[in-house]
This record gives structure tokens, C-alpha cells and sequence, in this order.
């Protein structure tokens, strides 16, 4: 039986940010499902049950506070880091009560993200 790769859906209506997220996470050897936006990400959670997901907090369709909740009902221990424009200490605060684990701020920093990938996803 051979080693199970990780599941990681990433989540953001930037293309840009969600490919280049994606080809990080392949590169590790993570599997990477991209959605770009509330309503896909919902699916592509259902479809393919990822262990983890980055999760954009401002998008134009579903807000990722609400997708976060959603998510959160379904399976309480998915592992849930918000990506958000701006360092907003509220709304990483709103994240964390309903269960997010941490949050990365655009532009994606390659140190940074390693960071939280080697806490949260490895």
C-alpha cells in the first residue's frame, strides 16, 4: 500500500494566486484542487474531501467567512488557513473563532507559506 498524498483545495477568484499556490503545493508532492469561486469550492469540497484548504476570504460570489462556517459544519477538523488582501485583524479574528487554523496575506510570501505548510498541511 503506498503513501497517501495530501489533499489540498485551494480556494481564491484570483486565477494568478490559485495557480501559483497550486504549482508550490505539486512541487511538495501535495495534490492541489483549485476553485475560483464560493459556490465551486462548496463542490470541489464535497467531491473530493481535501485534508486541508486555503481559503480566500474576499470573494465576489460566496464570502470566505461563510464557505469557512459551511465547511466547518460538515467535517469540524479540516485544516482551514484564510488567504486575505489586506492585514485586517478583525476579520482574521471572525476566521479563527469559526475554526480557521491561521491566515496568509496577499502578496503570498514563499517563506511564509512555507511556514504554514510545513505547520498545518505536512
Amino acid at each position: 500500500m503506498g503513501i497517501e498524498r495530501k489533499k489540498v483545495l485551494i480556494v481564491d477568484d484570483e486565477i494568478e494566486i490559485a495557480d501559483f499556490l497550486g504549482r508550490f503545493l505539486q512541487r511538495l508532492g501535495i495534490t492541489a484542487i483549485k476553485a475560483n469561486s464560493g459556490e465551486e469550492a462548496l463542490r470541489k469540497y464535497n467531491e473530493e474531501h481535501p485534508d486541508s484548504i486555503f481559503l480566500d476570504i474576499q470573494m465576489p460570489d460566496k464570502d470566505g467567512i461563510t464557505i469557512l462556517k459551511e465547511i466547518k459544519k460538515i467535517d469540524s477538523a479540516v485544516k482551514i488557513i484564510m488567504i486575505t488582501g489586506k492585514d485586517d485583524k478583525d476579520l482574521q479574528a471572525k476566521a479563527k473563532k469559526y475554526g480557521a487554523l491561521d491566515y496568509i496575506t496577499k502578496p503570498l510570501d514563499l517563506s511564509e507559506l512555507s511556514i504554514k505548510i510545513n505547520n498545518y498541511i505536512l
